[in-house]
């Protein structure tokens, strides 16, 4: 991808000479981008010229809008929120056998909560995947058999029908969905409640503590060589009698409601009712928020992508992104390598976004996706926002005016000396580094970004 920034403001004041400065993503490191700049200095604009300069070479973008504010000129938008209820279903599978699979994407769909900040509890970390595990087998998806991973994608609207009709084996050919999944866990608690849950465990462990604290209390008087006081025994006694009456009710209760025969391995897969409900309620408020309901958004065969994400908390945006970011990369990795920018994700205040786990996928995306043809491009207001990692190895960096008290941390991360930060004037004379391949030691210039409002000025 190749794109005019505008001119080189020294050569052009200094010498009058119109020297033009390009970005030529093949002659860089990478295709990554950071564009910083306070409000009213052009991030929009800037951004609105390199999206219709990438779109015009075949570049395809999905673009986060975190304001909704991005008026990107040819983009196709959708407005992510409780009443539009698009979404994308996060049960579908990777059909790659090498990396993708049952077990791979339930790993990735915990990885994905635990992102958030609220965290899975062990328990429930386990209950969840156990659920999942059970649900995938259910829909015939098996993770030692490739080919069982290949399924359809299913809409709700598709999905209700055929619940409607009962016609319960066709859903089979698809992918399981939350619902699915929300219907599942609530058949197991239910299941639980009228008989295999962990009450009987519960009642032994009683008869166990009745019964060890009337063998302590004898022990405690023979080993003082007195008889101890049998008031004291007798009302142990009567403990223990009365903790083993209600155990043996309950196992009665138990072994006459067993059904389907997997009760107990239940109870021990699922720890217990209260585990199972809290993990069951963290399915119900992803669900909620419609971003992983299935429901794709209607962006048809549009290359121009805009996710407007503005109605949905930080944690849902979060989580959202990261799962498109995976599913974006996923599919250029399996197209290969290749020798320049395709895919662009443009992510509005990106430093949201950017966390320290190495393993989460913005920073996969920063350190691997090059090859694959895959650019990021993030835009905020200072560059001081982002880790040093993503500072240090971004092909392209544009500042456009950044507030006065961020100078000092910007020339230190950056590198950038303190009279190029002078020279900037919004909306028109911008900062720009372009890091190409074998140059070591870039330096920032000072560059025209539009010629109209510099010379009138």
């Amino acid at each position: 991808m190749k794109h005019r920034f505008g001119l080189n403001e020294y050569l052009f004041r200094q010498k009058k000479q119109e020297t033009p400065v390009f970005m030529d993503t093949s002659e860089l490191i990478n295709g990554h981008l950071l564009l910083a700049g306070m409000s009213g200095t052009g991030k929009s604009w800037q951004l609105q010229n390199l999206i219709e300069t990438g779109a015009k070479q075949g570049v395809e973008f999905d673009i986060f809008d975190v304001h909704n504010e991005l008026d990107v000129g040819g983009a196709t938008a959708a407005l992510y929120s409780n009443a539009t209820r698009y979404g994308y279903n996060p049960l579908v599978l990777n059909m790659d056998p090498h990396s993708g699979g049952v077990r791979q994407n339930i790993s990735d769909f915990i990885a994905l909560i635990n992102a958030t900040s609220s965290r899975l509890g062990p328990k429930q970390e386990a209950a969840l995947r156990n659920l999942l595990n059970d649900i995938y087998f259910l829909n015939g998806c098996y993770d030692d058999n490739p080919r069982s991973w290949q399924k359809r994608e299913i809409t709700e609207r598709e999905r209700s029908a055929l619940i409607e009709a009962h016609r319960y084996d066709e859903l089979r050919q698809y992918y399981p969905t939350l619902d699915d999944l929300i219907s599942y866990a609530e058949r197991k608690i239910r299941a639980m409640y009228l008989g295999g849950d962990t009450k009987t465990v519960r009642l032994l462990e009683s008869v166990n503590r009745a019964a060890h604290a009337l063998n302590l209390a004898h022990k405690k008087s023979l080993k003082a060589g007195q008889s101890g006081s049998a008031e004291e025994k007798q009302k142990l006694k009567a403990k223990l009698e009365e903790e083993k009456a209600k155990a043996i009710e309950a196992y009665t209760d138990y072994v006459a409601s067993i059904e389907t025969g997997r009760e107990l391995s239940d109870v021990l897969k699922y720890s217990s009712q209260e585990v199972l409900q809290t993990t069951l309620e963290r399915i119900q408020i992803l669900n909620a928020s419609g971003t992983m309901r299935s429901n794709p958004p209607p962006f048809g065969n549009a290359r121009v992508r805009c996710h407007q994400i503005k109605s949905l908390s930080e944690d849902e945006q979060k989580l959202f992104v990261y799962r498109r970011m995976a599913e974006i990369f996923r599919r250029r990795k399996d197209e290969g390598v290749k020798p320049d920018v395709c895919h662009v994700i443009l992510l509005d205040e990106a430093h949201k976004f950017f966390v320290e786990d190495g393993d989460n996928i913005i920073n996969v995306v920063a350190k691997e996706a090059r090859k694959f043809g895959v650019g990021l491009w993030c835009a905020s207001q200072s560059p001081t926002h982002f880790p040093e990692d993503f500072l240090s190895n971004c092909g392209t960096t544009i500042l456009l005016g950044i507030h006065t008290m961020f100078w000092d941390m910007a020339c230190r991360k950056l590198r950038i000396e303190p009279d190029v930060l002078k020279w900037i004037r919004p909306q028109q004379v911008a900062a720009i580094k372009l890091q190409r391949k074998g140059d070591m030691a870039p330096r920032f210039m000072n560059v025209i970004v539009n010629a109209n409002a510099y010379q009138a000025a």
